[in-house]
């Protein structure tokens, strides 16, 4: 089966060598341990995570993603393996106007830098990373940036229910577990707001091609907010199951027109950047809905739905004239019956992919990678992790 390379709304592949370390426990907990296991990596450790993590998203039919991380190290990963995406800086600061400034003149010179290593497939913006570690004179300094404002943007929003207590009242076993670890809960301070993407918005923060992950938590009005802004979602129903975020109202963000496309997230919080599998955890997050989503159109939110949300839908996400070659070969499954529905088949955990195909160039043939060598990151990534964890 031919199908247009697979478009990951949003992951962390500097997360790549967390899997199996965090617990499967409500968000604040894994924040903690999160917080815990990253103050333990090293740059290097950083940079052999997102090679294997390219790695594990390429063997999956990934062409496309869209990566978020706090040193920028997926785009050498990306660039090495031959992928398509954007990589996110991932910032954090909840001060005032003047750390703020500080902070968004930081970020610049270190995605200007990031600019000179990205080559022709990948591009580089920013990712404030949340409302409660990037406050609002934090996004300000940044979307006032000359070097910044014209970004790509991403950011984690409305994610745990213990999201708007945190920044409404720094209140919450999301606060708490922040100040555990030294960090200030930024604030977001708008009275008769009723959601986190309600404060946002009040506080300037929505923009056109800001990609909000997870937006769990929201509002009856919410959904008609952010398609006012132009505001995309990757919605990451294996994350959000296993941090007991609970399920993203999907069918009212398609109703109010937002684009939306799936996300894999991380190891760290959910499975092995695999977006097929993510699609599978989409259908059983919302098969009690009154309209679940079914095979064909799981297959578009992985796909073109995916490359809409990152306003890449007129270069990848499907195969027509005039796009770029951005193509995977899934074989059935075994005994497969060639009559039957080709998105289920697509989708068959039993199906394998064989062959990845990226602007016209094979980076997966037969399953084995054509540009790295992925023994050899597989052996540094396991090195890494037992000296780690």
């Amino acid at each position: 089966m031919l199908a247009p390379g697979l478009v990951d709304a949003h992951c962390h592949l500097e997360w790549s060598l967390l899997g199996g370390v965090l617990p499967a426990a409500p968000f604040p907990e894994w924040l903690g341990a999160m917080l815990g296991a990253r103050g333990r990596m090293a740059p290097a450790d950083h940079a052999g995570a997102a090679r294997l993590g390219a790695l594990m998203a390429l063997r999956a039919g990934t062409t496309t993603l869209a990566d978020s991380g706090p040193t920028g190290a997926g785009i050498d990963a990306l660039a090495e393996a031959g992928m398509r995406g954007i990589v996110h800086l991932e910032v954090f600061g909840a001060g005032g106007p003047d750390e703020a400034a500080a902070r968004a003149e930081a970020a610049a010179e270190a995605i200007a830098a990031l600019d000179g290593r990205a080559g022709p497939l990948l591009r580089v913006g920013a990712s404030p990373h949340a409302p409660y570690s990037a406050g609002p004179a934090l996004w300000a300094a940044l979307a006032a940036h000359p070097v910044l404002t014209a970004r790509p943007w991403a950011t984690h929003l409305a994610e745990s229910p213990h999201e708007e207590a945190a920044i409404a009242a720094g209140a919450g076993p999301l606060a708490a577990t922040l100040a555990a670890h030294g960090l200030p809960c930024a604030r977001w301070e708008a009275g008769d707001a009723e959601s986190p993407v309600a404060r946002v918005a009040a506080g300037g923060a929505l923009r056109p091609a800001l990609v909000a992950a997870h937006c769990v938590h929201l509002s009856p009005a919410d959904p008609d907010r952010l398609a006012a802004a132009a505001v995309a979602v990757a919605h990451c129903p294996t994350s959000n199951a296993r941090l007991r975020c609970g399920t993203a109202p999907l069918a009212a963000l398609q109703r109010a027109g937002v684009r939306v496309g799936l996300g894999t997230d991380s190891p760290a919080s959910a499975g092995p950047y695999d977006l097929r599998a993510e699609a599978r955890a989409c259908a059983a997050a919302h098969a009690g809905s009154p309209d679940p989503p079914g095979p064909a159109e799981l297959v578009r939110l992985i796909t073109l739905e995916a490359a809409r949300a990152l306003g890449m839908d007129g270069i990848v996400g499907t195969l027509a004239p005039g796009l770029r070659a951005d193509l995977v070969a899934v074989r059935p499954p075994p005994g497969a019956d060639p009559g039957a529905e080709p998105h289920a088949l697509l989708l068959d955990p039993a199906a394998r992919v064989a062959e990845v195909v990226v602007d016209g160039e094979t980076l997966l043939a037969d399953g084995v990678p054509t540009r790295v060598d992925g023994a050899a990151i597989e052996a540094d990534a396991a090195e890494r992790r037992v000296r780690l964890w």
